[in-house]
């Protein structure tokens, strides 16, 4: 009995084992031979559709129970008999006592077969003895593979990125994992990262789900997907570019460049996820639009017309020196580019009317002029444009049918020619890539090795000055020259010397401090990064005075700021109605106060009180008239922190905004947004704060009702920690105990059978 119970421990152990891991069991099922003479069925074997059962020819029955699945339903036992090529009539059940002897003097062959349709493998999970103890009794349970009929929750159209939260059906399919791939990713740029379906452009990617042994051991479940990605909406966009003028030579470089960049930035075919991005274009665009400026008029021909009136107009007769002079007067400089036929006509009338000037008598002699302008070359491309522009500037000032009595006149411009031809230069060489090699070099050398600064010294030492346009390709090599050294510069590393003198600063004993001192000091130490360059030379002496700062903010306990806390409380909330100068003084009293002192000076910290508290008494308020002037409602007094934007709400309109100043200079509209009609809220954008640096700053809105100003304080970024997600091996640890539990269960329930 001892022995029959160990046997069963042993069984029940194992069966433990099948329970949790049922595909192990199953993976081979192949047909098996058992002699009852030796006893070697056990719990775990697998009798497949052809066991052989050897034993004595006189034993005519073995019992064979089948479990179901329920296993709080009772008499849940069916018989399967074993039968001989001829049938064998009931009769007496079999022997315990007699079975081995039996098997070894008469074996006979008999087939395991079950009543009804076969459907399946079976395990044992029982042998034991009948309970009249005349037979074996074998317990049995019947194992089916659930295969994978379908994948669901894949979705037909997706906005933009999207996880993969597929549904594997019928639930209880023996596989769950689904491996991803792309068959065609199309427009849409699709990558796979883990089971997200990352896209950058709209169209429709194909994908393909396998699940390893799905359908059975051996053969893959395999099913196709086509997803569309949505494209975004750009007809705001087409709206936008509809507005751009046909001929923008109507307006400034600078107005029309703007609206070129817009359009240049825009990208086509973004998913529907990036509808805000496209959104964005359209806006650029038209705010572009909304700001072309039109050009001025063009008035050079009318400057060359008056530029040829004589200074001297007493040589003409009235009538025509009063008719010039009445077309001087008619111009207006205040044209437009659209109205530019206007200021062409007054070119034209000026030079109208000085070629009416109807002279006294008596020619000058023009002689010297003929002789000059003989001279001038043909070909004048070969000269600068200054020296061309000197030689037809003085041919256009030569006023010809002038009389003697203006002989002296008419021998300056003869002078003024010649000294123009003699001016004539060749055209220098282009030393724009010279210049633009030479602009990259820094100022300070000295952060590269003396190696790869010695090329550079050469290169830059070959350049020569003053070469004509025909040295072109030799200027051109100096370029060359200088861009290879400036490739092959090596920075040298930065020295730490500082870093090292301040960590030695540190006090041996920091027991003395308060946690936080500390602390500063050691995340001071922490943050040094070791082997950087010299270029950043800056933020490794920053480390040092990093770790002094850390040092010096060494403290000891803090002051008691009671009494500076119960002052800041009695300042008003509305400092509107009171005059400028008092609410500065409360304002210069509060921004004077320092935290941090410790209690050593606790007289300077109620010094603060008391300043705050009489800055507090001294306020005064505003005249009637003068509390109408516009005040920042909202925003006053704020902390910020650089890289994000803050706001400021005024009582002014919109639209009798005029401008923003920061610290008293203007800063351009695109650094800010305004909104709002009653109440105006202007909007610094976290690009603009990146650059303010650090501590306080003085913001004034400018209406046409006048000036409002706040003062307000950056602090540096900050980082956020990481966080780390163990989700996943949470959840494995989960399933591992139900298991176990599942197991104890089991074990629980056959003891109590029994």
């Amino acid at each position: 009995m001892r022995k029959t119970k160990k046997v069963l421990s042993l069984l029940l152990s194992m069966l433990l084992i099948v329970t949790m891991f049922p595909t192990m069991a199953f993976a081979k099922e192949e047909a098996k031979t058992w002699k009852f003479g030796e006893l070697s069925l056990k719990t775990g074997d697998v009798l497949g559709k052809d066991t052989e059962i050897k034993n004595d020819a006189e034993n005519r029955e073995i019992r064979i129970v089948s479990e179901k699945a329920d296993p709080d339903q009772k008499d849940n036992k069916e018989s399967i008999k074993t039968e001989k090529e001829t049938a064998i009539a009931p009769a007496a059940s079999w022997k315990l006592n007699d079975l081995t002897e039996k098997a070894k003097k008469a074996p006979a062959d008999y087939l395991l077969k079950k009543a009804d349709k076969w459907n399946g493998s079976w395990i044992i999970t029982r042998i034991a003895e009948t309970e009249a103890k005349d037979a074996i009794e074998i317990q049995v349970r019947v194992y089916e593979y659930t295969a994978v009929t379908e994948i669901q929750g894949i979705p037909q159209e997706i906005l933009g990125t999207t996880a993969l939260q597929a549904k594997v059906l019928p639930e209880n399919a023996d596989q769950k994992q689904i491996t991803w791939k792309i068959t065609d990713a199309g427009t849409t740029g699709a990558v796979l990262d883990g089971t997200n379906l990352k896209v950058t452009n709209a169209g429709t990617v194909k994908l393909q789900a396998v699940m390893k042994d799905g359908k059975k051991v051996g053969v893959d479940f395999t099913q196709e997907f086509t997803v569309a990605v949505k494209a975004a909406d750009y007809v705001k966009v087409t709206e936008a570019l509809a507005q751009i003028p046909e001929d923008m030579g109507r307006y400034t470089a600078e107005s029309a460049a703007a609206v070129q960049k817009a359009k240049d930035e825009v990208k086509e075919n973004l998913p529907a996820a990036e509808q805000e991005t496209v959104n964005g274009y359209a806006a650029a665009i038209q705010a572009a639009v909304n700001t072309l400026t039109v050009r001025g008029a063009d008035y050079t021909e009318v400057d060359a017309a008056l530029a040829k009136v004589p200074e001297d107009l007493s040589v003409y007769t009235d009538e025509s020196a009063a008719a010039l002079k009445a077309v001087i007067a008619s111009i207006d400089r205040t044209k437009t580019v659209e109205e530019q036929q206007t200021v062409d006509d007054y070119a034209v009338s000026l030079s109208e009317a000085v070629a009416a000037l109807v002279r006294k008598p008596a020619a000058a002699d023009y002689k010297k002029i003929d002789e000059a302008m003989a001279r001038i070359p043909e070909d004048l491309s070969v000269y600068t444009e200054e020296s061309v522009r000197a030689l037809k500037t003085a041919k256009e000032a030569i006023v010809r049918d002038l009389d003697e009595s203006r002989q002296k006149e008419v021998n300056q411009f003869a002078e003024n020619l010649e000294a123009a031809i003699n001016g004539l230069t060749l055209k220098p060489a282009d030393y724009s890539a010279v210049d633009a090699a030479l602009a990259k070099i820094s100022n300070d050398l000295g952060i590269y090795t003396d190696e790869s600064i010695q090329p550079l010294q050469t290169a830059m030492n070959s350049v020569e000055r003053g070469k004509t346009i025909l040295d072109q390709k030799e200027v051109d090599s100096w370029a060359a020259a200088i861009e290879n050294a400036l490739a092959g510069l090596q920075v040298r590393k930065a020295d730490y010397s500082k870093v090292e003198d301040a960590i030695r600063k540190i006090p041996s004993d920091l027991s003395l401090y308060t946690d936080a001192s500390v602390k500063a000091v050691e995340d001071a130490k922490k943050s040094v990064v070791n082997e950087r360059p010299i270029t950043e030379q800056e933020s490794v002496d920053g480390y040092a005075k990093k770790i002094e700062a850390a040092i010096a903010g060494l403290a000891y306990k803090d002051a008691d700021y009671s009494k500076v806390d119960a002052a800041v409380k009695k300042i008003p909330n509305d400092l509107k109605k009171y005059t400028d100068e008092s609410v500065k003084a409360v304002n210069d009293a509060k921004a004077a106060i320092v935290r941090g002192k410790n209690i050593t000076e606790q007289k300077t910290v109620d010094g603060y009180a008391a300043a705050l508290e009489k800055a507090i008494a001294g306020l005064k308020q505003k005249p009637i008239a003068a509390q109408s002037l516009p005040t920042i409602t909202k925003g006053v007094n704020q902390s910020g922190m650089q890289g994000k934007e803050l706001s400021f709400t005024a009582d002014i309109e919109a639209k009798e905004l005029k401008k923003v100043l920061i610290d008293k200079k203007e800063i351009d509209a695109k650094n800010y947004v305004a909104a709002g009609k009653e109440n105006t809220q202007i909007t610094l954008k976290a690009e603009y704060t990146k650059n303010l640096a650090e501590g306080k700053h003085t913001i004034s809105i400018v209406s046409s009702r006048g000036q409002a100003d706040a003062v307000f304080y950056l602090k540096k970024a900050t980082k956020s920690p990481d966080t780390g997600d163990h989700t996943q091996m949470m959840l494995w640890v989960i399933l591992l105990g139900v298991s176990a539990a599942a197991g104890v269960g089991a074990i629980v329930y056959r003891k109590r059978e029994k």
